[in-house]
């Protein structure tokens, strides 16, 4: 009898925790974005008996699309998720979390098969690019490669890592006859970095400018004295919710001065003339988008108090976008490309704009951009 009404407790207990998930999730308002996962959640998609019928542009079904956004939209997704990171971590003692593991104060992301093939390509289309619009310009041509933050930590803490010398070595055989490279590895350390980002610290790369502008030619002299600091108490970077962590948020600073606020930044994308810096975008999901505007293709910056007339094109991935700032005080103008971007494929570069003669041009992508998105966006 007592069993009896054991599994009669259980049963109901078990369909009243069901039934409240369920209630829950109905009275529960939709989440458009996940910040831990930092992507737009799925939607309840609209009914239609053509949409249950037949499938959509992507391939699926109503019901497939239906199946998507109830288990984006589930009642405490993420702390149901945090549960599971946290028993994985702190129970059954994993060394790290879904690539993801932390060192001292520090998180970072496991990256450690080198696709040579996307090595190979990226170098293919920096050739492509100089033959297609400065084979004719006498431009002065150099290329760096941004090192990701595991560089400086995840070998040497037993992690898996690139390999990287193998990386640098494809890239010196195939662009060497063509391009001066720029070594900035010794400009930099894993402090350079954010603790909680895998970007780097505008306030910390003071060197890696001067070590670009004296090697291209110019100056170098760019001083951390020449900036003011606008700062950013709460930047929780692209790290922070993908593994359990007692770990401060960083503070996130982006440097100006009278040279910088006096640039007249025109962004293609939007036909207008914008900020340097986007204030907009601090405590957004994608703060470090603050340096200018994120992901944009093509960013030309002009600077009035520069009449050298010199140009430096820098074809880069996020990391420029912090980095061009501080380059502006010895070009009249730069011109910043994104040919990741699916809207800047480099065929077309053409279209929007006429490099000058005699200028200066940088290719600069970070190591994890070369071998995760060579083979597909810088290609396609």
């Amino acid at each position: 009898m007592k069993t009896k009404i054991k599994n009669i407790v259980i049963s109901f207990s078990f369909l009243a925790a069901l039934l409240s998930m369920m209630i829950a999730g109905i009275i529960y308002p939709d989440i458009d974005v996940s910040t831990s996962e930092r992507r737009p959640l799925e939607q309840l998609p609209d009914f239609s008996w053509d949409a249950l019928v037949n499938k959509d542009d992507d391939g699926d079904r109503y019901f497939d699309n239906l199946e998507e956004y109830l288990l984006d939209q589930f009642f405490a997704r993420d702390t149901f998720r945090g549960l599971n990171t946290s028993a994985r971590r702190y129970i059954f003692m994993q060394k790290d979390i879904d690539d993801v593991f932390i060192l001292k104060d520090r998180i970072f992301l496991m990256d450690y098969k080198l696709n040579e093939e996307a090595i190979e390509k990226s170098a293919e289309v920096y050739l492509a690019v100089i033959e297609k619009y400065f084979a004719d310009k006498g431009a002065n041509i150099y290329y760096t490669i941004v090192p990701d933050k595991n560089y400086y930590s995840a070998e040497n803490n037993g992690y898996l890592s690139l390999d990287y010398k193998k990386l640098f070595s494809i890239m010196d055989e195939k662009l060497s006859d063509k391009m001066t490279f720029i070594d900035i590895r010794d400009e930099l350390s894993e402090n350079d970095y954010y603790r909680t980002d895998l970007h780097w610290d505008q306030t910390q790369i003071l060197d890696v400018a001067n070590k670009l502008l004296s090697s291209m030619g110019g100056k170098g002299n760019v001083s951390i004295d020449d900036f003011e600091k606008v700062v950013y108490d709460d930047f929780k970077g692209s790290y922070y919710y993908r593994i359990p962590n007692n770990i401060k948020p960083d503070t996130l600073t982006y440097l100006t001065n009278d040279i910088i606020e006096n640039c007249k930044v025109y962004d293609y994308e939007s036909g207008k003339y914008v900020p340097m810096y986007a204030d907009e975008k601090l405590g957004s999901v994608d703060t470090y988008d603050v340096f200018l505007w994120g992901p944009r293709s093509l960013i030309r910056i002009e600077n009035p108090n520069c009449d050298n007339g010199k140009e430096l094109v820098i074809f880069r991935d996020s990391f420029g976008s912090s980095l061009a700032p501080l380059l502006v005080s010895e070009y009249s103008t730069i011109t910043v490309v994104d040919i990741r971007n699916s809207r800047m494929n480099y065929k077309f570069l053409g279209n929007f704009v006429d490099f000058s003669e005699n200028c200066d041009v940088l290719f600069m992508y970070n190591t994890g951009t070369l071998n995760q998105l060579g083979q597909n966006s810088i290609v396609s």
